[in-house]
């Protein structure tokens, strides 16, 4: 008879003292920041990532437009070119794209008359690939509002391959790190009625 006061005034001094216990670990403020940061370092981690992945995107994006535009500028700058000039056209997009890599650099040069009739045809055209992109005569697209009759044009359109240095290289997918970004941009002849090219 006497055991039963004395478990039960064991078992409400345990319970006292778990519930003091308690009250003071919600109270205590100790380690909260340890705690916290470690719940938004991995977030605050992916943004930093990100916002430098888009960063350097946007800057190789510049790169392409700013490389397309100074080719067909350049070419359309002359009245006769060759392969070797058209060649060294890749060399002058390499070199604006410095300090990038320009991987899997691919640029198209194509000339494009638009007769009296305001029909636009390929001229003639070449490719760093070795190639013709576009048979000589085909009907080249052209945008609506540099459709000129009697006109010519160079257009350039080239294209580079960027890749995802750090952003979640293990969860993402090859079509997530790997992108082509590409630029096209027309010029007007600058000088005589049309540009030739002697081996194309």
């Amino acid at each position: 008879m006497s055991q039963l006061p004395t478990t039960a005034m064991i078992l409400l001094s345990g319970a006292r003292v778990l519930r003091r216990r308690l009250g003071e670990l919600c109270h205590d403020r100790a380690g909260v920041g340890g705690v916290e940061f470690a719940l938004i370092a991995p977030m605050l981690l992916v943004l930093y990532l990100g916002a430098f992945e888009l960063t350097m995107g946007l800057s190789v994006n510049k790169k392409v437009s700013l490389a397309s535009s100074t080719v067909a500028d350049l070419v359309a700058r002359q009245e006769k070119v060759t392969k070797a000039d058209l060649t060294a056209m890749s060399h002058v997009a390499q070199a604006i794209f410095v300090p990038y890599a320009a991987n899997n650099l691919l640029i198209k040069i194509s000339a494009i008359q638009i007769d009296d009739s305001a029909t636009a045809k390929v001229a003639w055209s070449w490719s760093t690939a070795g190639d013709t992109p576009y048979p000589a005569n085909s009907v080249a697209t052209v945008p609506f509002g540099m459709v000129v009759a009697n006109s010519f044009l160079i257009r350039t359109e080239l294209t580079v391959s960027h890749q995802l240095l750090m952003y979640m290289p293990n969860f993402s997918g090859s079509e997530i790190r790997n992108k082509t970004l590409g630029a096209d941009f027309y010029f007007r002849q600058r000088v005589g009625d049309g540009i030739t090219c002697t081996d194309c």
